[in-house]
This record gives C-alpha cells, structure tokens and sequence, in this order.
C-alpha cells in the first residue's frame, strides 16, 4: 500500500500538468511572447544597471592606500606595497601625504628626502624619483590654538603611465644621515603618524571625458547595453509576434486557407517521381522523331503535242514576193 500511494500520486500530478498543457495550448501563441518578455525584460535591466555600476567603479578619479614604515632596520623608515587595479594607459598624478607630530626633533630635523621606487612585479625598476620636504609648524589663528599636528602632501610624479595593471611600491621617508645626532643628541629620524600613497587620475582622450562627466558615462553605458539587449530580444522574437498577427488578421478578414497535402510515404513519392520521369522521357522521345515527307513521284510529261510543229515564219523577201504575185 505504502509503494502505490506515491505512485497514484505521481499519475495524479501527470494527468494534472498533461490537462494543463492541453488546455494553455490553443493560446501558446499568445503567451509565449509575454513570457519571454516578462522574463528576459527584467533580466536584460539588471544586466544594463550593472554594466553602468561597473563603468562607474572603472572611471574613478582617484586611489588611495595606506603605507606602514618601518623602523630599526639601519636604514631611513620605508614601506613597501602592491598597487593592484591600475588601468595600463591612464596617466596619474603620484604623491604621498604625510600626518605628522609637530614635536620638536621634526621640527628641528628640517629638509628630509621623500623616495618612491615603481617596478614590476618581476623586479623590473619603471621609475625611481626622490622629493624634498620640511616640517613646518602651523601658525596659530585668533581664538584658535595652535595645531599638534602637521600635515604634508609632497608630490612625487606627473601624468605617469604605469604600462601594467599592478606594480611594486617602495616608499621612503627621511634622511640617510640618520645616525648623526641632533643639536640636543635626538636623533636625525623622522616621526610619522598615518602616511598614504594617493594617487590622481589625469582626464586624457576619451576616457579623460568620461572621467569628467562620470555619471553621464555610467547612464550612457547602461543605456546602451538595454538597447542592445532589446534589439537581440526583438530580433529573437518579433518574427512569431508578427506571424502570430498576421494569422489573426487573415482568420479575421476570411480569405481561405491553403490545406497542406498530407504526409505520403517515402516509397509512394519515389513511385510518382519514377513515373513522371517516364512520362517526360516518352514525350521528349516522341518530339525527338524526325519528320518523314512523302515518296517522291515522278512525273511524265505529256505526248499530246510533241508531233507538232511550230511552223517557222516566213522571211520578208519570199513574203514580198508572194504580195506581187498575188496582186499580178
């Protein structure tokens, strides 16, 4: 009992779908278009507003990572990085900000030396450039103290194409003399808070365009690609919405129908075909005949008149001669 009841189940679902389907199935022509559209529609805008969101990510103006120097290590406070998500034939504008403590071995430390060091990810040296800095303490304001902290953005590169789409960085801060002391017997070392390696794309060609103006570049890529989505669903589609009407349309206008001949054999179609090539063959057979004329009869000339002569005609003289006699 346990095994049939599934079964009867699975028999009453079947019957249930095939009813279903026998029903939905003089309107098929009719629904098969909706469905496509209520599916693929919504489909094909979420794919267009994701196509614009990734346009938008891809035109940032500008990239910002946070370096971590290390000190201790003999050598003046460096930070090293990987700089991922870098578009090969942008031009960026390179500088590092720098957040420092207005203490007094910074302030007194003057020019120190900035160092930024790009290469490939096989070791391969792009571009090295060194930058001078000075610690300088802000000025005090009316009604406002005097700032603890001093802040620096020292610019390293200019319209700089990278030429891959992730490098290497090395930054360094300070002054290789770091092992002679100060005045006071401090020692020659930058003291850095938070420090950041930023970088500013620069607008060039096109893409400088759409970098302007990113939100018209996003919307414009979306709109594009629904366009071109609705023109393949169309395509696709528009064909059988078309056929559709057109069946409706000579239904509703009356004209007649042509009946389809149904389906033969393939032997009784190969039948026919032989006795049409039969048939053709006698008749080019036929009109290949040459055309006979009848026997040749000869004909034999008549006897009637071969006895008789033509009598010849006398000549002037014996004529005159017969005109003198006649009248002596």
């Amino acid at each position: 009992m346990s095994s049939k009841q599934p079964q009867a189940a699975i028999s009453i679902l079947y019957g249930f779908v095939v009813n279903v389907i026998s029903g939905l199935r003089p309107y098929a022509p009719q629904l098969v278009p909706i469905l496509i559209f209520a599916i693929f529609v919504p489909l094909a805008i979420l794919l267009s507003a994701f196509a614009g969101y990734i346009v938008w990510t891809n035109l940032s103006v500008s990239w910002e990572f946070p370096l971590y120097f290390q000190y201790g290590d003999g050598v003046p406070p460096y930070a090293q990085l990987i700089l991922p998500s870098l578009v090969p034939t942008q031009r960026y504008d390179l500088s590092v900000n720098l957040l420092l403590p207005a203490s007094q071995s910074n302030l007194a430390l003057g020019n120190f030396m900035t160092t930024l060091t790009l290469s490939t990810l096989a070791n391969k040296t792009v571009a090295s450039v060194r930058r001078p800095a000075i610690a300088v303490a802000s000025r005090s304001a009316f009604f406002f103290t005097r700032s603890n902290l001093v802040h620096l953005q020292i610019p390293l590169l200019s319209s700089f194409v990278a030429g891959s789409s992730s490098l290497a960085a090395t930054v360094e801060v300070g002054r290789r003399d770091g092992w002679t002391s100060l005045a006071e017997g401090q020692g020659r070392e930058l003291s850095v808070l938070s420090a950041s390696l930023q970088g500013l794309a620069v607008p060039h060609g096109v893409r400088g365009l759409a970098i302007r103006f990113p939100l018209t570049s996003s919307l414009l890529s979306a709109f594009l690609f629904f366009a071109i989505l609705a023109l393949i669903l169309g395509s696709c589609t528009l064909p059988t919405v078309i056929r559709i009407s057109l069946q409706q349309f000579g239904g509703a206008q009356g004209y007649p129908r042509i009946k389809s001949e149904p389906l033969r054999p393939i032997s009784e179609v190969k039948f026919t075909r032989r006795r049409r090539k039969s048939r053709s063959s006698r008749s080019s057979s036929e009109r290949r005949k040459v055309k006979t004329e009848a026997p040749v009869v000869n004909i034999l000339p008549s006897t009637t008149g071969a006895t008789d002569r033509l009598r010849r005609r006398p000549s002037s003289s014996k004529g005159a001669d017969g005109f003198s006699d006649s009248d002596s």
